[in-house]
């Protein structure tokens, strides 16, 4: 047989994906996906999870999405890691002991546990999330408003993981220094020591 021969023969009896075929789910362990489903219910999704604090946690990062545009083909979007997606809610649950406690949560605010991230005064019904895993930088959402009544100024907060104070938190437009939480939302937010 000649090698043209073999490498057509061969090429049709090897295994692998077809064109056709999805690209597999990601796959979470059963814990994780009872704790993405505890914030939301049914319509909770685990997006991603790991130790994205780098301090030898488990954490999940939970979604509850914006249905998609009737227009948007949805099987093409799920071709490769989904890391930008529109939302209505969005939480990351750390386990802590026995159990899985929230440590961030977005819905019309930004939130940790001590208070307001994104110092905008008027509740916002949807956000379009993105985030980013580095090794320099760590683990990183931006959320950008979608909806804002009209004559309001865009909204844009970048949260990321604050090592000395072991919560998420806003960080200033250079992304360099992180923002004390506030109170009640609306305020000016102030920056504290990374």
């Amino acid at each position: 047989m000649s090698l043209l021969a073999c490498a057509a023969a061969c090429s049709d009896s090897a295994p692998g994906p077809q064109p056709s075929q999805q690209p597999a789910v990601p796959t979470f362990p059963d814990d994780v996906r009872s704790a993405a489903l505890a914030p939301f219910g049914p319509s909770g999704e685990a997006l991603d999870y790991g130790d994205f604090s780098a301090i030898g946690g488990r954490q999940v990062l939970v979604i509850h999405r914006l249905a998609p545009p009737p227009h948007t083909d949805a099987a093409a979007n799920q071709q490769k890691p989904e890391t930008t997606v529109d939302v209505i809610r969005v939480s990351i649950l750390s386990h802590e002991g026995d159990s899985w406690k929230e440590a961030f949560r977005a819905d019309e605010h930004l939130k940790n546990r001590r208070g307001y991230l994104d110092g905008s005064a008027v509740p916002i019904s949807t956000w379009r999330m993105s985030y980013e895993k580095t090794p320099n930088s760590g683990f990183r959402l931006d959320f950008t408003a979608l909806t804002l009544p009209p004559g309001s100024k865009p909204v844009h907060v970048r949260v990321a993981w604050n090592p000395k104070r072991k919560e998420y938190d806003a960080l200033d437009a250079s992304g360099t220094q992180f923002l004390q939480p506030l109170s009640t939302p609306g305020g000016t937010a102030v920056k504290v020591d990374r």
